[in-house]
């Protein structure tokens, strides 16, 4: 039996050539970031960048540092909670809502996701003036609930769960209402399972979104109590800081630890959630 072996096309080595000239031109800022953080202070950094770290020792005495002598830790903390309560809220309003927008019709349906999605168009800098005077006048500034409640109703959020509620079948919906079902289980029990992989990557996104938040928490928490990782982070690389550039990357690499690791564990979720419809066959 002969094996018969073919030869890869130069159009393939130029597509693979070009993936790894993309894959090294995103990861290499990171991995000088990293070269940086651990070396020893006071090595050049700015010229002639290492390809390697030099020392252990030294990158982890400047987490420690930044971690004890700074309200680093409190930051990640208060990103932590806005994050997961800016995740429940998305995908518990969101789903509820694509759920009667996909599936039931009601007057004016059309009207009112048509408006939704006309906010996509606004930019964010349009809107953030009125939703500060309101968070004022609710009294909210400079607490969580009015860092978090702007954020609940995400309408990108909304879009993306309503095309893939629109694929669970009628059937089921009108077989679980001859056996009984409410309309909340008929939500709960079919509608929400058959969308776990889009509610997976809408939690993933919006992870990421807030996570890397640096306007609304500026401009609604000046406490420095409540200030999130991108307040720190924005401190430390202020001119007027005085911090040594190895610090201000240390800084910058623990804040990009969650989102990077959030991202690796679940990026297979996203494509499926992106490429599967709402049904399983």
């Amino acid at each position: 039996m002969t094996v018969v072996t073919t030869r890869p096309t130069i159009w393939t080595v130029l597509k693979w050539a070009l993936a790894i000239l993309i894959a090294l031109i995103a990861l290499f800022p990171i991995w000088w970031m990293v070269n940086v953080v651990f070396s020893m202070p006071g090595e050049p950094v700015s010229l002639n960048p290492r390809l390697w770290p030099t020392s252990l020792s030294a990158g982890i005495e400047k987490i420690r540092v930044i971690f004890t002598e700074t309200e680093y830790l409190r930051a990640y903390g208060i990103s932590l909670i806005y994050a997961v309560l800016t995740i429940a809220g998305v995908l518990t309003f969101g789903s509820l809502a694509a759920f009667e927008f996909s599936l039931f019709d009601f007057p004016g349906r059309r009207i009112l996701f048509g408006i939704i999605l006309l906010s996509l168009m606004v930019p964010t800098a349009v809107t953030i003036i009125p939703t500060y005077l309101l968070t004022s006048q609710l009294g909210w500034l400079n607490t969580m609930h009015g860092l978090v409640v702007p954020g609940l109703a995400s309408a990108f959020g909304l879009f993306m769960l309503v095309q893939f509620m629109r694929a669970v079948p009628k059937d089921m919906i009108e077989a679980a209402r001859l056996d009984g079902a409410s309309h909340f289980q008929i939500y709960w029990h079919i509608a929400l399972p058959l969308c776990r992989n889009a509610m997976v990557t809408l939690a993933i996104l919006t992870f990421m979104q807030t996570w890397g938040n640096y306007m609304w928490p500026l401009i609604v928490s000046s406490k420095p109590q409540l200030y999130t990782v991108g307040q720190v982070v924005g401190l430390f690389n202020s001119p007027l800081s005085h911090q040594t550039v190895d610090m201000v990357m240390t800084a910058n690499l623990l804040a990009a630890i969650p989102p990077l690791l959030f991202f690796l564990i679940f990026q297979r979720k996203i494509v499926e959630g992106v490429a599967m419809s709402g049904t399983k066959g």
